[in-house]
């Protein structure tokens, strides 16, 4: 996981995963010859991710394996250079596990995709201490403690995410199940005032389905806009039941 500069408009100091959004360069020519990728439909994530990877943490997932460099080659330069360096990408290393989308009432919104892959040992990411301040292997558990004891801030999404990890008792285990998927089911949270704060509700959650009609209500956007302004530090009502 990698810690967000505390200066970022948002999620500020926040403990994320690598990643980013997909730029016109995951879709160009140089891309589709830089990266093995069996699915073409979706080669511009895989590609966004694996660039990400390289911009922000100096880890190349190679073909030939993975390398470690303090490179920061600037988006349209990642796939000429390893081009260059007559390799290629390993985008089929990459395994799709998780899709989600931010609440409709959220201003700042993402359709989102998680993948994993396997890491040998001794890589250890170099951040490039502007976007990113710190990086840091960790079992799930251990990110938990952490955010329970206030040392970490980690979002809600990442947070599921982290849960949905822990539950294998191994990287095997986990990459199993992922085989086993016939497709990834897209995450959407909803919004509810539950007992005078902003509560994220997830699919199942009580009061999940009449929440729909909900996200309209004057009293939720006030009261989310509130919270926006006055940033996460200084009020934490957004919360999970």
């Amino acid at each position: 996981m990698v810690r967000r500069t505390p200066e970022a408009r948002f999620m500020g100091g926040a403990w994320v995963f690598p990643g980013g959004a997909v730029d016109p360069a995951d879709r160009s020519d140089a891309a589709h010859a830089a990266v093995v990728c069996s699915s073409t439909e979706m080669l511009p994530w895989v590609a966004a991710a694996i660039r990400e990877l390289v911009e922000e943490t100096g880890i190349w997932l190679l073909e030939s394996g993975t390398v470690l460099t303090s490179d920061r080659p600037s988006d349209e330069e990642v796939f000429s250079d390893v081009l260059g360096r007559e390799g290629r990408f390993a985008g089929d290393a990459l395994h799709y596990f998780a899709n989600w989308i931010t609440p409709k009432p959220l201003p700042v919104r993402f359709d989102t995709r998680f993948f994993a892959a396997v890491m040998p040992p001794g890589v250890d990411p170099v951040v490039d201490h502007v976007e990113l301040v710190d990086a840091r292997w960790i079992r799930p558990p251990d990110a938990f403690d952490l955010a329970d004891a206030d040392e970490w801030d980690i979002a809600f999404p990442t947070r599921k995410i982290l849960e949905f990890l822990g539950g294998f008792e191994s990287t095997v285990g986990l990459l199993d199940d992922i085989a086993q998927r016939s497709r990834v089911e897209v995450t959407q949270p909803r919004l509810a005032m539950v007992a005078g704060r902003v509560e994220v509700l997830m699919p199942g959650d009580a009061g999940f389905d009449e929440a729909a009609a909900g996200e309209s209500d004057p009293a939720l956007l006030a009261d989310l806009e509130r919270i926006i302004r006055s940033g996460p530090e200084t009020s934490p009502e957004i919360g999970s039941p």
